[in-house]
Protein backbone atom coordinates (compact mmCIF):
# COMPACT_ATOMS: atom_id res chain seq x y z
CA UNK A 1 0.00 0.00 0.00
CA UNK A 2 1.41 3.25 -0.84
CA UNK A 3 0.39 6.88 0.21
CA UNK A 4 1.33 10.21 -1.58
CA UNK A 5 3.11 12.62 0.83
CA UNK A 6 3.60 16.25 -0.46
CA UNK A 7 7.84 16.09 0.30
CA UNK A 8 8.75 12.37 -0.70
CA UNK A 9 10.38 14.21 -3.57
CA UNK A 10 12.49 16.46 -1.59
CA UNK A 11 13.05 12.98 0.92
CA UNK A 12 13.89 10.96 -1.86
CA UNK A 13 16.80 13.93 -2.99
CA UNK A 14 17.82 13.93 0.42
CA UNK A 15 18.29 10.50 0.72
CA UNK A 16 20.25 9.93 -2.50
CA UNK A 17 22.71 12.97 -1.46
CA UNK A 18 23.48 11.86 1.94
CA UNK A 19 26.33 10.71 3.18
CA UNK A 20 28.69 7.85 3.52
CA UNK A 21 31.14 5.81 1.63
CA UNK A 22 30.98 2.56 0.64
CA UNK A 23 32.72 -1.14 1.32
CA UNK A 24 35.30 -2.02 -0.85
CA UNK A 25 35.13 -4.43 -3.52
CA UNK A 26 36.10 -8.13 -3.45
CA UNK A 27 35.34 -11.54 -4.96
CA UNK A 28 35.64 -13.12 -1.74
CA UNK A 29 32.65 -12.97 -0.14
CA UNK A 30 34.15 -12.25 3.26
CA UNK A 31 36.83 -9.63 4.19
CA UNK A 32 39.32 -10.33 6.36
CA UNK A 33 37.44 -8.92 9.52
CA UNK A 34 34.39 -11.20 8.77
CA UNK A 35 31.80 -8.54 6.92
CA UNK A 36 30.53 -9.33 3.84
CA UNK A 37 31.91 -7.81 0.90
CA UNK A 38 30.82 -6.78 -3.12
CA UNK A 39 31.09 -9.35 -5.18
CA UNK A 40 30.98 -8.62 -9.29
CA UNK A 41 26.74 -8.34 -10.04
CA UNK A 42 25.93 -12.12 -11.07
CA UNK A 43 23.59 -10.79 -14.49
CA UNK A 44 20.91 -13.94 -13.26
CA UNK A 45 18.99 -15.18 -9.78
CA UNK A 46 17.68 -14.64 -6.78
CA UNK A 47 18.63 -12.07 -3.82
CA UNK A 48 17.42 -12.22 -0.13
CA UNK A 49 17.93 -9.84 3.44
CA UNK A 50 16.61 -10.82 6.31
CA UNK A 51 15.30 -7.63 7.67
CA UNK A 52 15.98 -7.58 11.40
CA UNK A 53 15.25 -4.68 13.88
CA UNK A 54 17.47 -2.39 15.66
CA UNK A 55 16.64 0.44 17.58
CA UNK A 56 14.32 -1.73 19.39
CA UNK A 57 13.17 0.93 22.14
CA UNK A 58 12.12 3.43 19.94
CA UNK A 59 8.14 2.02 19.69
CA UNK A 60 8.03 -0.86 21.81
CA UNK A 61 7.54 -2.90 18.51
CA UNK A 62 10.04 -4.87 16.70
CA UNK A 63 9.69 -4.67 13.09
CA UNK A 64 10.94 -7.43 11.32
CA UNK A 65 10.75 -8.82 7.17
CA UNK A 66 12.84 -9.56 4.27
CA UNK A 67 13.60 -8.05 0.76
CA UNK A 68 13.91 -10.32 -1.88
CA UNK A 69 15.59 -9.41 -5.33
CA UNK A 70 15.19 -11.65 -8.82
CA UNK A 71 17.04 -10.81 -11.87
CA UNK A 72 16.05 -12.73 -14.92
CA UNK A 73 17.30 -11.55 -18.52
CA UNK A 74 16.67 -7.36 -18.08
CA UNK A 75 14.25 -7.66 -15.52
CA UNK A 76 15.20 -6.90 -11.77
CA UNK A 77 12.28 -7.08 -8.96
CA UNK A 78 12.60 -6.13 -5.51
CA UNK A 79 9.92 -7.18 -3.40
CA UNK A 80 10.08 -6.17 0.62
CA UNK A 81 7.46 -7.41 3.41
CA UNK A 82 7.63 -5.51 6.77
CA UNK A 83 5.67 -7.25 9.79
CA UNK A 84 5.01 -4.02 11.29
CA UNK A 85 2.34 -2.14 13.62
CA UNK A 86 3.18 1.46 12.90
CA UNK A 87 1.32 3.27 10.36
CA UNK A 88 3.74 5.58 8.71
CA UNK A 89 5.36 5.96 5.63
CA UNK A 90 8.69 3.35 5.27
CA UNK A 91 11.10 5.03 3.80
CA UNK A 92 13.72 1.52 2.24
CA UNK A 93 16.92 1.83 0.41
CA UNK A 94 19.91 -0.40 -0.75
CA UNK A 95 23.04 0.72 0.17
CA UNK A 96 26.51 0.59 -0.97
CA UNK A 97 28.16 -0.94 2.69
CA UNK A 98 28.90 -3.79 3.64
CA UNK A 99 27.17 -4.10 7.00
CA UNK A 100 23.99 -3.23 9.58
CA UNK A 101 24.60 -0.15 11.93
CA UNK A 102 24.72 -1.92 16.17
CA UNK A 103 24.66 -0.80 19.14
CA UNK A 104 28.32 0.66 19.52
CA UNK A 105 27.22 2.90 16.01
CA UNK A 106 26.33 5.27 18.29
CA UNK A 107 28.46 7.88 18.48
CA UNK A 108 26.93 10.38 20.57
CA UNK A 109 26.22 8.30 23.00
CA UNK A 110 22.15 9.30 23.00
CA UNK A 111 21.34 5.32 23.03
CA UNK A 112 19.69 5.46 19.56
CA UNK A 113 21.18 5.14 15.88
CA UNK A 114 20.08 8.17 14.09
CA UNK A 115 20.39 8.19 10.44
CA UNK A 116 23.14 10.39 10.06
CA UNK A 117 24.97 8.12 12.40
CA UNK A 118 23.49 4.84 10.39
CA UNK A 119 24.37 6.24 6.94
CA UNK A 120 27.89 6.61 8.45
CA UNK A 121 28.08 2.43 8.56
CA UNK A 122 25.52 1.65 5.22
CA UNK A 123 26.62 4.49 2.86
CA UNK A 124 25.23 6.37 0.05
CA UNK A 125 22.05 5.22 -1.11
CA UNK A 126 22.32 2.97 -4.40
CA UNK A 127 18.62 2.10 -4.63
CA UNK A 128 15.83 4.30 -3.31
CA UNK A 129 12.96 1.10 -2.75
CA UNK A 130 9.58 3.33 -3.92
CA UNK A 131 7.06 3.13 -6.27
CA UNK A 132 9.22 4.74 -9.64
CA UNK A 133 12.43 2.36 -9.24
CA UNK A 134 13.74 4.67 -12.43
CA UNK A 135 13.09 7.91 -10.66
CA UNK A 136 13.88 9.71 -7.05
CA UNK A 137 10.36 10.90 -7.47
CA UNK A 138 8.17 7.75 -6.11
CA UNK A 139 6.37 6.88 -3.01
CA UNK A 140 7.32 4.74 -0.56
CA UNK A 141 5.09 1.91 1.09
CA UNK A 142 2.50 2.45 4.14
CA UNK A 143 2.68 0.41 7.43
CA UNK A 144 1.64 -1.16 9.38
CA UNK A 145 2.81 -4.02 7.38
CA UNK A 146 3.22 -4.21 4.38
CA UNK A 147 4.13 -6.07 0.80
CA UNK A 148 6.11 -4.22 -1.24
CA UNK A 149 6.70 -5.10 -5.39
CA UNK A 150 8.16 -3.35 -7.95
CA UNK A 151 10.08 -3.92 -11.28
CA UNK A 152 12.26 -2.35 -13.44
CA UNK A 153 14.73 -2.89 -16.50
CA UNK A 154 18.37 -3.87 -15.00
CA UNK A 155 20.02 -2.01 -17.46
CA UNK A 156 18.43 0.89 -16.89
CA UNK A 157 18.77 0.69 -13.13
CA UNK A 158 22.43 -0.35 -13.54
CA UNK A 159 22.77 3.03 -15.36
CA UNK A 160 21.35 5.19 -13.31
CA UNK A 161 23.20 3.98 -10.04
CA UNK A 162 26.49 4.47 -11.81
CA UNK A 163 25.61 7.88 -12.70
CA UNK A 164 24.47 8.96 -9.14
CA UNK A 165 26.63 7.26 -7.28
CA UNK A 166 29.29 5.87 -9.32
CA UNK A 167 29.17 2.55 -8.09
CA UNK A 168 28.27 -0.56 -9.40
CA UNK A 169 24.73 -2.38 -8.70
CA UNK A 170 26.37 -5.32 -7.44
CA UNK A 171 23.71 -6.60 -4.98
CA UNK A 172 25.80 -9.43 -3.01
CA UNK A 173 26.83 -8.05 0.22
CA UNK A 174 25.34 -4.39 0.12
CA UNK A 175 22.71 -3.50 3.45
CA UNK A 176 18.88 -3.20 2.44
CA UNK A 177 17.75 0.22 5.04
CA UNK A 178 14.42 0.65 6.35
CA UNK A 179 13.06 3.73 8.25
CA UNK A 180 10.23 5.61 10.02
CA UNK A 181 8.42 5.63 13.38
CA UNK A 182 5.30 6.96 14.60
CA UNK A 183 5.31 10.95 14.61
CA UNK A 184 4.26 10.91 18.47
CA UNK A 185 7.25 8.95 19.38
CA UNK A 186 9.75 10.81 21.54
CA UNK A 187 13.22 11.54 21.10
CA UNK A 188 16.06 13.48 22.23
CA UNK A 189 17.38 16.56 20.77
CA UNK A 190 20.70 15.06 19.92
CA UNK A 191 18.94 12.79 17.55
CA UNK A 192 20.38 13.42 14.43
CA UNK A 193 18.37 13.47 10.97
CA UNK A 194 19.00 15.26 7.15
CA UNK A 195 17.19 18.61 6.21
CA UNK A 196 13.60 18.38 5.34
CA UNK A 197 12.92 15.08 7.44
CA UNK A 198 11.50 14.72 10.82
CA UNK A 199 13.65 12.74 13.55
CA UNK A 200 10.29 10.49 13.49
CA UNK A 201 10.27 10.24 10.09
CA UNK A 202 14.45 9.22 9.19
CA UNK A 203 14.29 7.03 12.29
CA UNK A 204 16.11 3.60 11.41
CA UNK A 205 14.26 0.87 12.43
CA UNK A 206 15.56 -2.47 10.43
CA UNK A 207 18.62 -3.38 8.42
CA UNK A 208 19.59 -6.68 6.31
CA UNK A 209 22.83 -7.26 4.14
CA UNK A 210 21.98 -8.69 0.47
CA UNK A 211 22.95 -12.50 -0.25
CA UNK A 212 22.84 -14.44 -3.17
CA UNK A 213 20.57 -17.39 -2.57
Amino acid sequence: MKQNISSILFLSLTLLAACGKSGGKSNSGKSSNGLATIKEQQAQGNYRAILRPFNNHLSGFLPSGFAEINIAGDTVSFKTMLDDDARVIHLQSVHAGTRCPNAGDDINGDSYVDIKEAYAVVGKVLVPLDSDLNSTAGFYPLGGGYTYIEAASLKTLETDVKSRTGEKLNLTGRVVLLHGVNPATELPDSFGTLDGMTPQASAPIACGVIFKK
